[in-house]
Protein backbone atom coordinates (compact mmCIF):
# COMPACT_ATOMS: atom_id res chain seq x y z
CA UNK A 1 0.00 0.00 0.00
CA UNK A 2 3.09 2.34 0.58
CA UNK A 3 4.51 1.87 -2.88
CA UNK A 4 1.14 2.15 -4.62
CA UNK A 5 0.73 5.31 -2.44
CA UNK A 6 4.08 6.64 -3.58
CA UNK A 7 3.00 6.09 -7.34
CA UNK A 8 -0.04 7.62 -7.02
CA UNK A 9 1.32 10.82 -5.22
CA UNK A 10 3.91 10.60 -8.37
CA UNK A 11 1.49 10.16 -10.90
CA UNK A 12 -0.47 13.34 -9.30
CA UNK A 13 2.64 15.35 -9.76
CA UNK A 14 2.84 14.09 -13.49
CA UNK A 15 -0.14 15.05 -14.50
CA UNK A 16 -0.30 18.94 -12.40
CA UNK A 17 2.93 19.46 -14.45
CA UNK A 18 1.86 18.63 -17.51
CA UNK A 19 -1.51 20.61 -17.48
CA UNK A 20 0.45 23.74 -15.22
CA UNK A 21 3.00 24.23 -18.54
CA UNK A 22 0.39 23.59 -20.83
CA UNK A 23 -1.66 26.22 -19.11
CA UNK A 24 1.38 28.92 -18.81
CA UNK A 25 2.37 28.13 -22.33
CA UNK A 26 -1.30 28.73 -23.77
CA UNK A 27 -0.97 32.35 -22.57
CA UNK A 28 1.90 32.92 -25.00
CA UNK A 29 0.23 31.98 -27.96
CA UNK A 30 -0.09 34.85 -30.73
CA UNK A 31 -2.63 35.82 -30.85
CA UNK A 32 -4.02 35.13 -27.54
CA UNK A 33 -7.45 33.52 -27.35
CA UNK A 34 -9.68 37.01 -26.72
CA UNK A 35 -8.01 38.51 -29.46
CA UNK A 36 -8.91 35.52 -31.97
CA UNK A 37 -12.02 35.51 -31.04
CA UNK A 38 -12.92 39.43 -31.56
CA UNK A 39 -11.01 39.39 -34.66
CA UNK A 40 -8.83 42.18 -32.31
CA UNK A 41 -11.98 44.60 -32.79
CA UNK A 42 -11.45 46.37 -29.41
CA UNK A 43 -11.88 50.00 -30.60
CA UNK A 44 -15.85 50.05 -29.15
CA UNK A 45 -17.29 50.37 -25.95
CA UNK A 46 -19.05 47.43 -26.28
CA UNK A 47 -15.92 44.87 -27.81
CA UNK A 48 -14.23 46.34 -24.74
CA UNK A 49 -16.21 44.80 -22.74
CA UNK A 50 -16.75 41.35 -24.31
CA UNK A 51 -13.20 41.09 -24.29
CA UNK A 52 -12.80 41.86 -21.06
CA UNK A 53 -15.66 39.32 -19.88
CA UNK A 54 -14.05 36.90 -21.73
CA UNK A 55 -10.83 37.45 -19.90
CA UNK A 56 -12.51 37.12 -16.70
CA UNK A 57 -14.28 33.93 -17.63
CA UNK A 58 -10.92 32.31 -18.51
CA UNK A 59 -9.00 33.86 -15.67
CA UNK A 60 -6.71 35.48 -18.45
CA UNK A 61 -6.58 38.12 -16.37
CA UNK A 62 -5.25 36.83 -13.49
CA UNK A 63 -1.91 35.65 -12.74
CA UNK A 64 -0.69 32.07 -14.19
CA UNK A 65 -0.60 30.45 -10.68
CA UNK A 66 -4.06 32.18 -9.33
CA UNK A 67 -5.66 31.05 -13.50
CA UNK A 68 -4.10 27.28 -12.90
CA UNK A 69 -5.67 26.63 -9.60
CA UNK A 70 -9.33 28.31 -10.28
CA UNK A 71 -8.89 26.18 -13.43
CA UNK A 72 -8.06 22.98 -11.22
CA UNK A 73 -10.66 23.53 -8.87
CA UNK A 74 -13.63 23.77 -11.56
CA UNK A 75 -11.45 20.67 -13.06
CA UNK A 76 -11.62 19.02 -9.67
CA UNK A 77 -15.59 19.95 -9.29
CA UNK A 78 -16.47 18.88 -13.04
CA UNK A 79 -17.01 22.35 -14.47
CA UNK A 80 -14.68 22.07 -17.66
CA UNK A 81 -16.48 25.16 -18.81
CA UNK A 82 -17.55 25.97 -22.18
CA UNK A 83 -16.32 25.90 -25.80
CA UNK A 84 -15.26 29.69 -27.10
CA UNK A 85 -16.19 29.29 -30.63
CA UNK A 86 -18.64 26.25 -30.80
CA UNK A 87 -20.40 27.25 -27.48
CA UNK A 88 -20.79 23.99 -26.74
CA UNK A 89 -20.06 22.22 -23.24
CA UNK A 90 -16.30 20.85 -23.24
CA UNK A 91 -17.89 18.07 -21.28
CA UNK A 92 -20.03 17.24 -24.12
CA UNK A 93 -16.93 17.58 -26.89
CA UNK A 94 -15.12 14.99 -24.59
CA UNK A 95 -18.20 12.71 -24.59
CA UNK A 96 -18.42 12.67 -28.18
CA UNK A 97 -15.21 12.33 -29.09
CA UNK A 98 -12.89 11.00 -26.46
CA UNK A 99 -14.59 6.92 -27.25
CA UNK A 100 -13.66 7.44 -30.60
CA UNK A 101 -9.70 8.22 -29.53
CA UNK A 102 -9.74 5.20 -27.25
CA UNK A 103 -11.50 2.82 -29.49
CA UNK A 104 -8.99 3.75 -32.05
CA UNK A 105 -6.26 3.51 -29.53
CA UNK A 106 -6.87 0.09 -28.26
CA UNK A 107 -7.63 -1.29 -31.75
CA UNK A 108 -3.87 -0.32 -32.47
CA UNK A 109 -2.42 -1.42 -29.32
CA UNK A 110 -4.78 -4.89 -30.07
CA UNK A 111 -3.47 -5.37 -33.50
CA UNK A 112 0.12 -4.59 -33.21
CA UNK A 113 0.22 -7.28 -29.76
CA UNK A 114 -1.53 -9.81 -32.05
CA UNK A 115 1.03 -9.98 -34.49
CA UNK A 116 3.89 -9.02 -32.38
CA UNK A 117 3.86 -11.94 -29.88
CA UNK A 118 3.50 -14.74 -32.16
CA UNK A 119 6.11 -13.57 -34.83
CA UNK A 120 8.66 -12.63 -32.14
CA UNK A 121 8.58 -16.43 -30.87
CA UNK A 122 8.50 -17.96 -33.90
CA UNK A 123 11.57 -15.76 -34.88
CA UNK A 124 13.14 -16.07 -31.40
CA UNK A 125 12.78 -20.22 -31.50
CA UNK A 126 14.48 -20.34 -35.00
CA UNK A 127 17.06 -17.29 -34.48
CA UNK A 128 19.05 -16.26 -37.45
CA UNK A 129 16.90 -19.03 -39.50
CA UNK A 130 15.58 -17.34 -43.17
CA UNK A 131 11.81 -16.54 -41.09
CA UNK A 132 13.59 -14.69 -38.91
CA UNK A 133 15.92 -12.76 -41.13
CA UNK A 134 12.26 -12.09 -43.22
CA UNK A 135 10.51 -10.59 -39.81
CA UNK A 136 13.63 -8.91 -39.37
CA UNK A 137 13.77 -6.98 -42.80
CA UNK A 138 9.85 -6.09 -42.71
CA UNK A 139 10.40 -4.84 -39.09
CA UNK A 140 13.07 -2.43 -39.81
CA UNK A 141 10.87 -1.29 -42.84
CA UNK A 142 7.93 -0.75 -41.16
CA UNK A 143 9.85 1.55 -38.31
CA UNK A 144 11.13 3.99 -41.33
CA UNK A 145 7.78 4.44 -42.66
CA UNK A 146 6.24 7.65 -40.81
CA UNK A 147 2.91 7.33 -39.60
CA UNK A 148 1.53 9.76 -41.53
CA UNK A 149 3.00 9.00 -45.14
CA UNK A 150 1.41 5.30 -44.53
CA UNK A 151 -1.89 6.08 -43.50
CA UNK A 152 -2.01 8.33 -46.97
CA UNK A 153 -0.79 5.69 -49.33
CA UNK A 154 -3.29 3.08 -47.49
CA UNK A 155 -5.65 5.79 -47.92
CA UNK A 156 -4.90 6.45 -51.35
CA UNK A 157 -4.55 2.42 -52.51
CA UNK A 158 -7.70 1.34 -50.15
CA UNK A 159 -10.08 3.87 -50.23
CA UNK A 160 -9.45 5.93 -52.95
CA UNK A 161 -8.25 3.27 -55.39
CA UNK A 162 -10.19 0.08 -54.64
CA UNK A 163 -13.31 1.65 -52.66
CA UNK A 164 -12.68 -1.33 -50.11
CA UNK A 165 -13.42 1.24 -46.95
CA UNK A 166 -14.98 4.89 -46.70
CA UNK A 167 -12.51 8.00 -47.45
CA UNK A 168 -13.74 9.68 -44.59
CA UNK A 169 -13.98 7.08 -41.48
CA UNK A 170 -17.37 7.69 -39.01
CA UNK A 171 -17.59 6.61 -35.63
CA UNK A 172 -19.96 3.49 -36.24
CA UNK A 173 -20.76 1.98 -33.36
CA UNK A 174 -19.79 -1.83 -33.00
CA UNK A 175 -22.98 -3.10 -32.08
CA UNK A 176 -25.19 -1.06 -34.96
CA UNK A 177 -22.89 -2.22 -37.89
CA UNK A 178 -20.08 -4.46 -36.80
CA UNK A 179 -18.84 -4.82 -40.77
CA UNK A 180 -19.01 -0.94 -41.45
CA UNK A 181 -17.58 -0.11 -38.06
CA UNK A 182 -14.73 -2.50 -39.12
CA UNK A 183 -14.40 -0.73 -42.15
CA UNK A 184 -14.31 2.75 -40.39
CA UNK A 185 -11.72 1.55 -37.66
CA UNK A 186 -9.66 -0.41 -40.08
CA UNK A 187 -6.82 2.11 -41.78
CA UNK A 188 -6.96 4.42 -39.05
CA UNK A 189 -6.23 1.50 -36.36
CA UNK A 190 -3.68 -0.26 -39.35
CA UNK A 191 -1.56 2.59 -39.64
CA UNK A 192 -1.22 3.14 -35.98
CA UNK A 193 -0.38 -0.55 -35.23
CA UNK A 194 2.60 -0.78 -38.06
CA UNK A 195 5.41 1.35 -36.15
CA UNK A 196 4.07 -0.23 -32.54
CA UNK A 197 4.03 -3.97 -34.21
CA UNK A 198 7.24 -3.28 -35.49
CA UNK A 199 9.41 -2.05 -32.03
CA UNK A 200 7.31 -4.75 -30.17
CA UNK A 201 8.57 -7.39 -32.23
CA UNK A 202 11.83 -6.14 -32.20
CA UNK A 203 12.01 -6.03 -28.26
CA UNK A 204 9.85 -9.10 -27.64
CA UNK A 205 12.41 -11.69 -29.96
CA UNK A 206 15.61 -10.27 -28.66
CA UNK A 207 13.92 -11.25 -25.12
CA UNK A 208 13.15 -14.49 -26.23
CA UNK A 209 16.24 -15.46 -27.49
CA UNK A 210 18.09 -14.40 -24.25
CA UNK A 211 15.44 -16.35 -22.07
CA UNK A 212 15.45 -19.30 -24.41
CA UNK A 213 19.71 -20.12 -23.58
CA UNK A 214 18.88 -19.73 -19.69
CA UNK A 215 18.99 -23.06 -17.73
CA UNK A 216 15.59 -23.57 -16.68
CA UNK A 217 14.74 -23.61 -20.65
CA UNK A 218 17.32 -26.32 -21.16
CA UNK A 219 16.12 -28.53 -17.84
CA UNK A 220 12.56 -28.03 -19.22
CA UNK A 221 13.62 -29.43 -22.87
CA UNK A 222 15.47 -32.04 -21.33
CA UNK A 223 12.19 -33.42 -18.94
CA UNK A 224 10.55 -33.90 -22.54
CA UNK A 225 8.27 -30.83 -22.83
CA UNK A 226 6.68 -29.53 -25.74
CA UNK A 227 8.06 -26.16 -27.80
CA UNK A 228 4.64 -24.88 -27.43
CA UNK A 229 4.67 -25.69 -23.84
CA UNK A 230 8.33 -24.25 -23.32
CA UNK A 231 7.60 -21.34 -25.30
CA UNK A 232 4.14 -19.99 -23.58
CA UNK A 233 4.17 -21.58 -20.82
CA UNK A 234 8.14 -20.96 -19.59
CA UNK A 235 9.94 -18.03 -22.08
CA UNK A 236 7.01 -15.69 -22.87
CA UNK A 237 6.24 -14.49 -19.15
CA UNK A 238 9.53 -13.47 -18.11
CA UNK A 239 10.60 -12.17 -21.44
CA UNK A 240 7.40 -9.41 -21.38
CA UNK A 241 8.32 -6.94 -18.95
CA UNK A 242 10.37 -5.37 -21.48
CA UNK A 243 7.37 -5.83 -23.74
CA UNK A 244 4.70 -4.14 -20.95
CA UNK A 245 6.63 -1.34 -20.20
CA UNK A 246 7.30 -0.09 -23.90
CA UNK A 247 3.33 -0.80 -24.31
CA UNK A 248 2.88 1.51 -21.39
CA UNK A 249 5.55 4.28 -22.65
CA UNK A 250 4.16 4.56 -26.50
CA UNK A 251 0.75 4.93 -25.03
CA UNK A 252 2.21 8.66 -25.31
CA UNK A 253 3.12 7.51 -28.96
CA UNK A 254 0.18 6.80 -29.76
CA UNK A 255 -2.38 9.64 -28.67
CA UNK A 256 0.01 12.18 -30.56
CA UNK A 257 0.18 9.18 -33.35
CA UNK A 258 -3.85 8.98 -33.11
CA UNK A 259 -4.24 13.48 -33.47
CA UNK A 260 -2.18 12.87 -37.21
CA UNK A 261 -3.59 10.04 -38.00
CA UNK A 262 -7.53 11.54 -37.19
CA UNK A 263 -6.64 14.50 -39.20
CA UNK A 264 -5.89 11.92 -42.37
CA UNK A 265 -8.91 9.93 -42.10
CA UNK A 266 -10.93 13.07 -40.69
CA UNK A 267 -12.21 10.68 -37.79
CA UNK A 268 -13.73 13.51 -35.75
CA UNK A 269 -12.06 12.04 -32.30
CA UNK A 270 -10.07 13.71 -29.18
CA UNK A 271 -6.71 13.94 -31.51
CA UNK A 272 -9.00 15.41 -34.48
CA UNK A 273 -10.58 17.94 -31.85
CA UNK A 274 -7.31 19.41 -29.86
CA UNK A 275 -6.03 19.90 -33.53
CA UNK A 276 -9.47 22.24 -34.37
CA UNK A 277 -9.26 23.87 -30.67
CA UNK A 278 -5.47 24.95 -31.40
CA UNK A 279 -6.36 26.31 -35.31
CA UNK A 280 -9.48 28.54 -33.38
CA UNK A 281 -7.57 29.44 -30.21
CA UNK A 282 -10.06 27.47 -27.99
CA UNK A 283 -8.30 28.11 -25.09
CA UNK A 284 -10.20 26.13 -22.39
CA UNK A 285 -10.94 23.35 -24.90
CA UNK A 286 -7.38 22.84 -25.47
CA UNK A 287 -6.86 22.88 -21.62
CA UNK A 288 -9.18 20.20 -20.80
CA UNK A 289 -8.54 17.77 -23.52
CA UNK A 290 -4.60 17.93 -22.70
CA UNK A 291 -5.52 16.99 -18.93
CA UNK A 292 -7.56 14.10 -20.24
CA UNK A 293 -4.50 13.06 -22.47
CA UNK A 294 -2.32 12.62 -19.48
CA UNK A 295 -4.72 11.58 -17.03
CA UNK A 296 -4.77 8.62 -19.66
CA UNK A 297 -1.22 8.31 -19.78
CA UNK A 298 -0.11 8.37 -16.59
CA UNK A 299 -3.19 5.47 -15.49
CA UNK A 300 -2.16 3.30 -18.04
CA UNK A 301 1.83 3.51 -16.86
CA UNK A 302 0.33 2.72 -13.30
CA UNK A 303 -1.79 -0.04 -14.33
CA UNK A 304 1.17 -1.80 -16.42
CA UNK A 305 3.57 -1.40 -13.06
CA UNK A 306 0.54 -2.91 -11.10
CA UNK A 307 0.78 -5.79 -13.19
CA UNK A 308 4.90 -6.65 -13.12
CA UNK A 309 3.97 -7.71 -9.77
CA UNK A 310 1.30 -10.16 -11.12
CA UNK A 311 3.09 -11.36 -13.28
CA UNK A 312 6.65 -11.47 -11.12
CA UNK A 313 6.34 -12.68 -7.22
CA UNK A 314 10.02 -11.82 -6.56
CA UNK A 315 8.98 -7.72 -7.58
CA UNK A 316 5.71 -7.78 -5.40
CA UNK A 317 8.08 -9.38 -2.38
CA UNK A 318 10.75 -6.89 -3.12
CA UNK A 319 8.27 -3.97 -2.61
CA UNK A 320 7.05 -5.24 0.62
CA UNK A 321 10.58 -5.41 1.94
CA UNK A 322 11.33 -1.83 0.63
Amino acid sequence: MRYVGQKLIQLIIVVVAVTFLTSAGIRFLKPDPVTFITQGAEDTPEAKAKAAQIRADLYLDRPVVVQYVLWIRDLVTGNLGTSINSNTPISTLLSNSLPISLTLMIYAQFLALLFAVPLAMIAAYRANGMLDRGFNVGAFAFLSVPNYILGLFLALIFAVRLGWVPRISENVPLFTDPVDHVRNYALPAVTLAVGLFAGYFRLLRNDLIATLQSDFITMARAKGMSTSRIMFRHALRPSSFSLLTAAAVNIGAIIGGSVIVEQIFRLQGAGFTTVDAIARRDYPTLQAFVAVFAIIFVVANFAVDMLYAVLDPRIRHARALA
